[in-house]
């Protein structure tokens, strides 16, 4: 037998699965929020940029596969069969002819050829999406132990011989017995029952920093990454709408613009949301109207 205690109530999910899935979904809503944000991109298409149920080779759209490239550190060869209109992987003979056209000319016929090689952002949010991990295992153990019904029993060693443990054991099994179903117990004045209370507070604000910290690496507001708005009686948002703008820029003109124009050879343009240019633009025009010909 070992001395080591069991690893109680372990999470339901190893930590590589929990880390590669928080990485790539990450990613996804970022990539998928940049296309929603992009113009340019012919409607038929479009269709090649999302994932589809058919149980075929094929099934991964491009966000889902540069997420999983973005997250993986890995280089990536991407074919469109003209005949079927399906965007896919190249085989070996295609990534060979591709990455060499790309050391002569920088482009290929055959496809597009994408490296996330040195893509050091990715180490970063998997070490602070392994630190979740561990946060939120402790907090699936806080949370189940929480559950258990403790009997605490007044100076239950020192009144109890060995002779007489059996009873006491039977006596508490009643007692547990008892609670488990509802039924009222009879207890000495100085007995306890109650359930052990989770510690909320350390959890919350680990998490607070680790999204603080992803947040500096990803390029994106806090509020992006949890889904909570801006807390504040002024805050109207629109400095958390502006600083999400900038960030996917960023991921815009870096990943999909070129990864766009190489595949399906459009010009694509970044749609903004600022809708405070569109005031200050009509603002513009009411003065010029408002103005006489001669003073302009």
């Amino acid at each position: 037998t070992s001395d080591e205690l069991p690893n109680i109530y372990p999470l339901s999910v190893i930590e590589n699965d929990f880390v590669k899935i928080d990485v790539i979904n990450i990613y996804t809503k970022i990539l998928t929020d940049v296309i929603e944000r992009t113009q340019g991109i012919k409607e038929d298409d479009q269709q090649l940029l999302w994932d589809n149920c058919l149980a075929s080779e094929s099934n991964e759209g491009l966000i889902t596969l540069l997420a999983t490239a973005m997250s993986e550190k890995n280089e990536l060869f991407l074919v469109i069969d003209k005949a079927t209109n399906i965007l896919r992987k190249a085989d070996n003979n295609e990534a060979a002819k591709i990455r060499e056209d790309y050391k002569k000319t920088a482009e290929s016929s055959v496809g597009t050829y994408i490296s996330f090689k040195k893509y050091a952002r990715t180490d970063m949010i998997k070490l602070y999406s392994a630190l979740e991990f561990c946060t939120v295992n402790g907090l699936n153990k806080s949370m189940r132990l929480s559950t258990a019904i403790q009997v605490k029993i007044s100076e239950l060693r020192g009144s109890v011989s060995l002779g007489d443990s059996a009873v006491a054991k039977a006596q508490a099994q009643l007692i547990a017995t008892g609670l488990a179903a509802g039924k009222d117990v009879m207890l000495d004045a100085k007995d306890m029952i109650e359930n052990a209370k989770p510690d909320l507070t350390s959890t919350q604000s680990a998490l607070e920093l680790l999204n603080q910290k992803r947040s500096f690496y990803l390029g994106m507001p806090a509020s992006y990454i949890t889904g909570e708005a801006p807390k504040g009686l002024g805050d109207s948002g629109l400095g958390d709408a502006k600083a999400v703008e900038r960030g996917l820029k960023n991921y815009f003109f870096s990943i999909v613009k070129p990864v766009v124009k190489s595949l399906f050879d459009v010009k694509a343009t970044f749609k903004s949301e600022d809708f405070q240019q569109l005031s200050t633009a009509l603002e513009a025009m009411k003065t010029f109207g408002i103005t006489d010909d001669v003073l302009l």
